[in-house]
């Protein structure tokens, strides 16, 4: 009985268990979650295309070209007018949302002319026990906030999730830019659906048991515009993106995404943790790129930018733990009378460049 034990352990020795994983809404952020994020830049080396059941992905070899932390802003945070809109459960319940998080840059287009420009803009998102949907976006349109709930609303995930799901959604969202100029900005969005791996992923954060999504995302962009002679319908090229995302339990956000577009990879990210590295341009601190006040602060301090747009602040104590973080498209009025005493880094992060001050709290 022994041997027979022993010749078991020796044959299933080096062999690793690779369980099956179903992911449900908790798995997703909750507000005022933050996660850290990498980014690589190995887009020709990267493999999106190995996929099925029971697969070992091996990603352990990205490098991180930059790193940028995300938040997910309880609507509670937002403006009064954005909580009209997703945080009211009286008139608008579809649309009441559990957080919001900013929009990548590019993720809406330039407008033709020059007059009006879109900045800041935010998903809304609400996680029920069934599904993850965009209700809506909040963006400033000339530097006026306007809240935008999607006519018809994209379902992001399906939940439970596991091998082999499916599900499509349409979405349509309409941005009427009036009164700050005459414009129209609509996109009729196709997302499809499909959990079409499942095994083991090890990337530089760890090795997980996962699933994989394979989402096929397309866009009809369209824009009226009014220069003043009249105005017209004008349709936009906008990319179709395939997005690959590995899924884990208890991790917030996938492992790993990749976007493709037209056979290519065009991004890559994965969850890490802090890494110090000097491929991160630094600005001069001294630069006018931000300023801090007062300082020392004892009560409240005020960050204050200089006209810059998709900004982060974030404040960390000299351990490096992230104590606050937020967007910021002007002024920022922190409350700091309950932080300890001591030394804190402030650090503007925009556009991968980051500028840091330092701050003394009394």
């Amino acid at each position: 009985m022994k041997k027979s034990l022993l010749l078991f352990g020796l044959l299933t020795a080096g062999f690793t268990s690779i369980s099956q994983v179903t992911i449900t809404n908790a798995d997703l952020p909750s507000p005022d979650d933050t996660v850290m994020v990498s980014i690589s830049e190995q887009y020709t080396t990267i493999d999106f295309a190995t996929t099925g059941p029971n697969q070992t992905w091996d990603y352990s070899s990205l490098v991180a070209a930059n790193q940028r932390i995300d938040s997910f802003y309880s609507v509670t945070s937002a403006s009064t007018l954005y909580q009209l809109s997703f945080n009211n459960t009286f008139t608008a319940a579809e649309y009441a949302s559990d957080y919001y998080r900013p929009m990548a840059a590019g993720a809406l287009p330039a407008i033709p002319g020059g007059a009006v420009t879109l900045s800041n803009p935010v998903y809304f998102v609400k996680n029920a026990s069934s599904k993850s949907e965009n209700v809506g976006i909040g963006v400033e349109i000339n530097g006026i906030e306007a809240p935008v709930q999607a006519d018809t609303i994209d379902m992001i995930y399906q939940y439970p999730m596991t091998y082999n799901d499916a599900w499509n959604s349409r979405s349509y969202m309409y941005i009427d830019m009036n009164p700050a100029f005459n414009a129209i900005f609509k996109r009729n969005q196709l997302r499809e659906s499909q959990v079409d791996g499942w095994g083991q992923i090890t990337t530089p954060y760890g090795t997980y048991d996962a699933v994989r999504v394979k989402s096929t995302i397309t866009y009809t962009d369209s824009i009226y515009f009014d220069l003043g002679f009249g105005g017209s319908w004008n349709e936009l090229t906008t990319p179709q993106d395939i997005e690959y995302t590995w899924w884990t339990n208890n991790n917030k956000i996938p492992v790993l995404m990749i976007v493709e577009q037209n056979g290519a990879a065009t991004k890559i990210e994965y969850r890490d943790k802090k890494i110090d590295f000097a491929s991160v341009e630094e600005l001069n601190q001294n630069s006018e790129t931000f300023k801090v006040y007062p300082n020392p602060a004892n009560n409240n301090v005020s960050v204050v930018i200089n006209s810059i747009d998709n900004a982060i602040v974030e404040i960390v104590d000299v351990t490096g733990k992230v104590i606050y973080s937020n967007a910021i498209s002007n002024t920022k009025n922190i409350d700091v009378s309950n932080w300890e005493k001591g030394l804190y880094i402030v650090k503007l992060t925009t556009n991968n460049k980051v500028s840091t001050q330092t701050l003394m709290v009394e």
